[in-house]
């Protein structure tokens, strides 16, 4: 048991804080907008421009961001507009640079395809391009080369592409279309940074892959997967990379969450002249790498690839980010830090597109806490959390599963009112009080809460709005952004004794972590799981994994007539046999029990014989 009074606010302390792809990423980063915001703003019939490449020139010091011009829905893509940055601050439009040609191998002989998504390196009085490629059916695509003697072109296309799909033998039976490539100059050779997904670019899974040639343009080694889920060691579930940027000679490769809110960042890096080794890849930032802000610009926080970013001389990260409006319209604005100081002090919790938590990684009894918030929406301070952790489903577009909404308290602050309310393990809820909130709208407002054994307090910038019997019970402390709000959290303040939480992970975090094929689980309700609710497994090819930052864990699942043996590896090794096979069904508990390392671990589960069932895992930080 510990006992502090800690201000939790403040940057350091910021993994105290669970930092989630899916459900939230509380984030300390000190970028700040620029002025004149957006710099583009999508146009009929191309009202996506959701990607994009920022590049600085070398030969003029010039800015210049050339913009993937995608519909709705991604497809038919079109051509690449190129901006620039004027002298005197503002951006003008270049013009449309890249297009497709309906006689080249983009084409069908009648329609031109998509080229989008370019990366641009300046060498030898040469700027090399390479570009994704896409036919006008989407039955072909890949990357391919261009070439001009200045920034703004004209760009000259290779006849042939580097890469085409249909020639793509599929790596771990899955990834086929190449996409998404930054191209990376060499001390000897040329390395390509490029994502791989499956056919068509359907999605589901996503890898980042290399290849490398002795020239820009032609001969690349064939594609090596180098960051994917289905390796056996941690891996955040679905983000999706593009582009890249290298500064000292180290290749920065961010990658942007695809969930209902793409928030959560994650920042790998690697040796320039390793990049091309799995081996040499690290995470060098784990969240808190972007905050949305309430402009209307970027309703729905950053959407599309993660951010574009150049690191200028003076030592500035600059970034170019894709948005969309609340009337899903795509925007491209810009943003900037000091490389060497990304965090502040304060933090902002982002709900976009849906709700969002900040999980404090601690579980307390009692407490004190004092907390100031600035909102533009609807929000809440949560405590007795006892509620499991996970997704409403593990693909693109998930949310909170509606289990995190049971077992704890919520003090709901909404427009002029509050509210406090405790939600049962069966999802029943009971007002135990409510009152009016007099700040205005975007105001910061000051929260107390005092929990004691038998009762609690509640105050509003220092006017206590109620008392009364409630009582103590352990838990999680969270704060919840409901759908649209972004929050600014100044102040933390908690005091009394507490322990290191424990967080229940549900089965479809690991059906994320792994990104398995729909076809390969089967969901079931039944009462033999942990929380009434898990999978079983529909293929002998089916694997779970649970991606975690802890020291430890324990493995659930019930054992039944129906079932038969699986597979735990911890970290890629430590591969242990487990029996779930029984004359009579068993109610779920603890299979598989480990210590760790405190840090980033993975456990993965598979089938051996027969079906197997995927509960969850108890985590322990």
């Amino acid at each position: 048991m510990n006992r502090s009074t800690s201000d939790l606010a403040k940057s350091r302390h910021r993994d105290q804080w669970l930092h989630h792809p899916i459900l939230g990423d509380p984030s300390w980063d000190s970028f700040q907008r620029e002025p004149g915001n957006p710099v583009y703003i999508g146009k009929e019939p191309y009202l996506w421009p959701v990607n994009g490449f920022l590049f600085r020139d070398p030969p003029s010091g010039r800015w210049y961001a050339y913009i993937s011009l995608y519909p709705r829905g991604y497809w038919p893509p079109g051509g690449t507009l190129c901006l620039r940055e004027r002298a005197n601050g503002g951006w003008e439009e270049v013009g449309i640079i890249l297009q497709g040609d309906a006689q080249s191998f983009d084409g069908d002989g009648k329609r031109s395809g998509g080229t989008v998504d370019v990366s641009i390196v300046y060498e030898s009085g040469r700027y090399h391009m390479v570009y994704g490629w896409a036919d006008p059916a989407n039955e072909r695509g890949g990357i391919a080369y261009a070439w001009a003697e200045r920034p703004e072109g004209p760009f000259h296309r290779a006849p042939n592409p580097i890469h085409e799909d249909t020639y793509q033998k599929p790596l771990l039976g899955r990834y086929v279309r190449v996409y998404a490539a930054t191209l990376i100059r060499r001390r000897n050779d040329w390395l390509i940074l490029h994502m791989m997904s499956t056919p068509h670019n359907a999605g589901g899974t996503w890898a980042l892959a290399c290849m490398t040639s002795r020239h820009p343009d032609r001969d690349y080694t064939p594609p090596q997967l180098l960051i994917y889920p289905q390796s056996d060691v941690f891996h955040p579930p679905l983000v999706e990379f593009f582009p890249a940027f290298v500064h000292r000679g180290t290749v920065y490769a961010p990658a942007t969450s695809v969930a209902l809110n793409r928030t959560f960042q994650v920042l790998f890096r690697a040796p320039v002249e390793k990049a091309h080794l799995p081996e040499a890849w690290q995470i060098a930032q784990y969240g808190s790498l972007w905050h949305a802000e309430a402009y209307p610009w970027e309703a729905q926080g950053i959407w599309g690839q993660t951010f574009a970013g150049q690191v200028a001389p003076g030592g500035t990260l600059r970034v170019l980010f894709p948005s969309k409006t609340e009337r899903d319209v795509g925007t491209i604005s810009l943003a900037r830090r000091k490389w060497d100081q990304p965090f502040k002090e304060g933090f902002a919790l982002s709900a976009p597109c849906g709700a969002s938590v900040a999980v404090l990684r601690r579980q307390y009894r009692t407490f004190h806490l004092s907390i100031s918030v600035r909102s533009n929406g609807a929000w809440a301070f949560c405590w007795q959390c006892a509620n499991p952790l996970g997704s409403n489903h593990h693909l693109a577009g998930s949310t909170l599963h509606p289990l995190m909404r049971r077992s704890r308290l919520e003090w709901r602050i909404k427009d002029s009112e509050w509210q406090l309310v405790r939600i049962g393990s069966a999802g029943d809820s009971t007002e135990v009080a409510r009152g009016a909130v007099r700040p205005a709208p975007g105001q910061e407002i000051s929260l107390q809460v005092r929990q004691e054994q038998s009762g609690a307090e509640l105050t509003i910038n220092n006017q206590r709005v109620w008392a009364g019997n409630l009582s103590a019970e352990p838990g999680r402390l969270e704060l919840l952004g409901e759908p649209g709000t972004v929050l600014e959290v100044t102040r933390f303040e908690v005091g009394g004794d507490f322990q290191p939480s424990t967080e229940y992970w549900l089965a479809t975090e690991a059906l994320a972590g792994a990104a398995s094929a729909p076809e390969e689980w089967k969901p079931l309700q039944h009462e033999h799981f942990r929380f009434g609710t898990g999978f079983v497994s529909a293929t002998p090819e089916a694997r779970a994994k649970w991606n975690f930052r802890g020291r430890g864990f324990r493995l659930y699942a019930p054992r039944a007539p129906q079932y038969g043996k699986c597979e735990v590896l911890v970290d890629g090794r430590d591969c242990l046999s487990i029996d779930l096979h029984s004359r009579t069904e068993e109610p779920s508990s603890v299979v598989v029990e480990q210590r760790l390392a405190s840090g980033f671990h993975s456990v993965v589960l598979r089938p051996a014989q027969g079906i197997i069932p995927c509960d969850c895992l108890e985590l322990l930080v």
